[in-house]
């Protein structure tokens, strides 16, 4: 059904109902993450097939072909690791309020979707314009916790690397 607008009447009142809130949520995410992922692997830079991807997760490509299907929706954060991990790229995993959920699903633009892969200099001349103020950025927060990120990463190496943020 299409609303038009997350904020019309109509919307508002069909999300009153659990049961579609909680179907609402489930279709809109695995939607974004399967358009995402296509997205991803033919982005201009990349240009990958299915079987591209698949052999730099170690997956055949019927499993990508799952992955880019919206309906499939029975993916574990381990394989959305392991998608991150073959762009390159980091996963951020959130549970927001409503509010700002809407905000960010109101529009998936294709062209929103392109993210560049990990590269040390882009990251270095970024670290060069930050400002002083914002120099503790380099500190993780979590709950009551606070470690300095660098020195964390140098005390830890592979599966060890969680704990240093506990």
């Amino acid at each position: 059904m299409n609303y038009g607008s997350p904020s019309s009447e109509s919307f508002i009142h069909d999300l009153s109902n659990k049961e579609f809130r909680d179907e609402f949520v489930s279709d809109q995410i695995r939607t974004r993450i399967a358009l995402l992922i296509r997205a991803l692997r033919e982005q201009d830079d990349r240009k990958w097939s299915q079987g591209e991807l698949g052999g730099k997760m170690g997956k055949p490509q019927n499993v990508i072909s799952r992955l880019e299907d919206p309906d499939y929706g029975k993916m574990s954060l381990q394989t959305l690791l392991e998608v991150a991990a073959a762009f390159d790229l980091p996963l951020w995993v959130d549970i927001p309020e409503w509010d700002d959920w809407l905000a960010k699903i109101r529009d998936i633009p294709r062209t929103g979707f392109e993210r560049r892969s990990f590269d040390p200099d882009t990251l270095a001349k970024q670290t060069k314009n930050v400002q002083p103020e914002c120099a503790s950025a380099n500190v993780v927060e979590i709950g009551n916790f606070a470690r300095t990120s660098s020195s964390a990463v140098s005390r830890s190496s592979g599966s060890n690397l969680h704990k240093s943020f506990q």
